[in-house]
């Protein structure tokens, strides 16, 4: 009873980041250029190519977030379902096709100089391998494994969060300067790969459980 309730109220607070992330992504389709992380990017203003970029990668990665959580409820949404197969293949071509090529261009103009553009670009590759594994083992029918890197596609998806809670906190720490503070909030990624790693470990029952459904 009590890892029961250890689990839903984790996913009650993933589920809320989840939403609150979404939020702020899709705040910016006032198209309000005044708006936002936008008043610091003026001089990207004339940049056409960036300025579509950054619309394309906010609206997909929203769709990202929205379409991956469900899919880790069997009870809400049976795995075998044609729509756990649909939502998933929003969830992947969302990252694949959209969300993550536009990071990777959008890293080169990040603040924070080189270490926070390579910051950013290991975060996009470590979003996208994470998903491509999660579909070439489902299209393998190994769904162990496709379980797995699910969890590890989603913990980079919900990076986001992870950085906005650090930026206001690394900002008050007076011995960082702000070019630090944006290359530390590149690679706090890292924080979500440890815990989707201490998941797996630590969720091995559950998901021998979740797996069996799918004999």
């Amino acid at each position: 009873m009590i890892q029961r309730s250890i689990f839903y109220t984790a996913w009650l607070i993933v589920i809320y980041f989840a939403l609150y992330l979404a939020s702020i992504a899709l705040s910016y389709f006032n198209f309000d250029l005044q708006y936002g992380f936008l008043k610091a990017k003026q001089h990207m203003l004339s940049n056409q190519l960036w300025v579509v970029f950054f619309f394309v990668h906010l609206f997909f990665g929203a769709l990202a977030t929205l379409s991956g959580w469900p899919l880790f409820f069997s009870k809400l949404i049976a795995f075998r379902s044609k729509t756990h197969q649909r939502l998933g293949q929003l969830y992947v071509y969302s990252i694949l096709f959209f969300t993550g090529p536009t990071g990777l261009y959008l890293a080169f103009f990040a603040e924070g100089g080189l270490g926070a553009t390579v910051g950013f670009l290991a975060m996009c590759f470590c979003w996208m391998l994470p998903t491509y594994r999660a579909l070439y083992h489902v299209l393998k029918q190994n769904f162990q494994k496709h379980y797995e890197w699910m969890i590890r596609s989603y913990a980079m998806t919900l990076s986001g969060v992870t950085l906005r809670l650090f930026m206001p906190f690394g900002s008050k720490i007076d011995m960082l300067t702000e070019q630090a503070v944006f290359v530390m909030s590149s690679w706090v990624f890292v924080f979500n790969i440890l815990l989707a790693e201490l998941i797996i470990i630590f969720n091995k029952p559950r998901t021998a459980a979740l797996l069996k459904q799918l004999e």
